[in-house]
């Protein structure tokens, strides 16, 4: 038996497009983010057994969106929130390199181990989607489970699946309005699509 795993980054929204970081900021999906998930609904065609998505909106919107579900039929799971950047949220790295130039110096040299001011670390964000992934895997095995999340939760997730743990992270990258399947079996993981649209 299979578990399929549809690995949805949310659509784009404004924050994207300014190129800040904006991990744990609740912020909608712009008009663009939202064709991208009416779009995914297209591909999707309701052939899932199971959506769950990250709590907070521009994921819980692309994936009623891309699944025609109210929120009250997903799964909403906090663990697969982005990171939490403190201090830094809302703003570009220029500018935290500036106003926090010994925490920025300080989390560059250590990013997995070192949390922004008020913020999260690496290492707590790669452990507790660790541990939503091994719930999610256990719970719907052999399911078509589609997660809608964040960047760094799927690159987490990807790592994680293919046994690469937090050395992987950075050789992944996930598209705004795309999804990646992932096949589960007992004795392999495999890449079917990534990055994909249709």
């Amino acid at each position: 038996m299979t578990t399929y795993l549809y690995l949805v980054r949310h659509g784009e929204t404004i924050l994207n497009e300014s190129k800040v970081y904006y991990g744990s900021t609740d912020c909608p999906l712009n008009s663009r983010g939202i064709i991208q998930a009416e779009e995914l609904g297209k591909t999707f065609k309701n052939n899932f057994d199971v959506v769950i998505s990250s709590p907070l909106s521009r994921a819980i919107d692309t994936a009623k969106l891309l699944s025609g579900l109210n929120t009250r039929d997903m799964v909403i799971d906090e663990g697969l929130k982005e990171i939490n950047f403190g201090l830094w949220e809302g703003l570009h790295y220029k500018d935290i390199s500036i106003k926090f130039e010994n925490e920025w110096n300080e989390w560059i040299n250590d990013w997995k181990n070192v949390a922004p001011p008020m913020g999260e670390s690496f290492l707590n964000q790669y452990n507790r989607v660790s541990n939503s992934l091994n719930h999610i895997i256990e719970r719907f095995k052999d399911k078509r489970v589609v997660i809608v999340s964040h960047q760094g939760c799927l690159r987490i997730i990807a790592s994680i699946l293919l046994k690469m743990e937090d050395r992987g992270f950075w050789s992944f990258t996930f598209d705004p309005g795309t999804y990646s399947l992932f096949e589960i079996s007992d004795t392999n993981v495999t890449i079917r699509k990534i990055n994909s649209k249709g």
